[in-house]
């Protein structure tokens, strides 16, 4: 589609990944990060391209499993946002997104809820159980998911009837750090990132050490989410410097034996580990895209070519990055 100046908008052209960047891992979804739909127009101008593809595909992965209450509002917030998004007409369509973000907030409100009861019953792996564990931190997954899909549905909404509303606004950003900080804890736990002084204990059973002798790889993927974690630190290295040192004789030569010892945690603390890790740079990257709005000056953009070359780049992938 032709812009208004005769020129093809040309959007993502930096973004053709083969993976994707906000860690739909378990989904193998490949889209690109939230914040990055603010793009550069042909004319330098910063426009947010309608992402409403975008929404139609979470949705569809997103719209069966759950609490029936919960899908049920949900399914019913969706299609008020579906609806509503058919109309050109402003007179027509100003009434529907008000209604849509009234039913958005409540359901926003109900997840918000619902997301700290789960929090609060997961128990430390030393008194509680680990598969029940995994089943809080299951549910929580996929009323994070939700949360995540409705928070969309509100900003594309505002956005779409005017993006300048965001200049003013704080609730969409505050609901987005609660959730962060409730993750954040949730993940502390998990990886039983135990602290002393504000400095990390080398002496503890983190799983931080497990993932860094098996697979140094994704260590980074964590660390950067934790307070306090000094990410110059080799946990490789600290593991031998505290292991035990012992004197061997071989023939007629001298050595020292280094024995390391770190705890193995069981497959259910590394699956709640990253679906922690995943639903923490999601709600992340949706932070930044509303920080993006309220901080820079930034015009709707939904033509329908850039919105065909955004269906282009939502696809099915095999995961290859942060794996684990």
């Amino acid at each position: 589609m032709e812009s208004e100046k005769g020129k093809k908008t040309q959007l993502f052209v930096g973004f053709r990944k083969t993976n994707g960047q906000i860690g739909y891992l378990s989904e193998s979804l490949s889209i690109p990060e939230f914040f990055e739909l603010v793009q550069p127009s042909h004319n330098s101008e910063r426009v947010l391209v309608d992402f409403a593809p975008v929404i139609e595909t979470l949705h569809s992965l997103h719209n069966k499993a759950g609490d029936e209450a919960v899908i049920t509002k949900y399914k019913a917030m969706y299609r008020y946002w579906h609806d509503s998004i058919s109309y050109s007409k402003l007179d027509i369509r100003k009434p529907k997104c008000e209604s849509l973000c009234e039913t958005a907030n409540d359901l926003l409100g109900i997840l918000e809820d619902r997301i700290n009861s789960h929090s609060l019953a997961y128990e430390h792996r030393r008194t509680g159980s680990s598969s029940k564990n995994l089943q809080t931190i299951l549910t929580l997954e996929k009323e994070v998911n939700i949360a995540i899909d409705t928070l969309l549905c509100f900003i594309h909404s505002k956005a779409s009837l005017e993006i300048s509303s965001f200049k003013k606004d704080w609730v969409l950003g505050d609901y987005c750090n609660r959730l962060l900080k409730v993750l954040e804890g949730l993940l502390i736990q998990v990886l039983q990132y135990d602290t002393w002084n504000e400095r990390f204990e080398l002496e503890s059973d983190s799983l931080l050490f497990h993932l860094a002798m098996t697979d140094g790889s994704v260590i980074d993927s964590y660390s950067q989410l934790l307070p306090n974690f000094d990410r110059n630190k080799d946990l490789r290295l600290d593991l031998l410097h505290r292991g035990q040192h012992n004197d061997t004789r071989d023939r007629n030569d001298n050595y020292i034996e280094l024995v390391a010892r770190y705890r193995v945690p069981d497959r259910n603390e590394l699956q709640m580990a990253r679906a922690l890790r995943d639903l923490y740079y999601k709600v992340r990257s949706v932070n930044s895209l509303i920080n993006t709005l309220k901080n820079e000056d930034v015009e709707w953009e939904s033509s329908e070519h850039s919105i065909e070359e955004l269906k282009k780049l939502i696809s099915h992938t095999p995961p290859t990055v942060n794996g684990q």
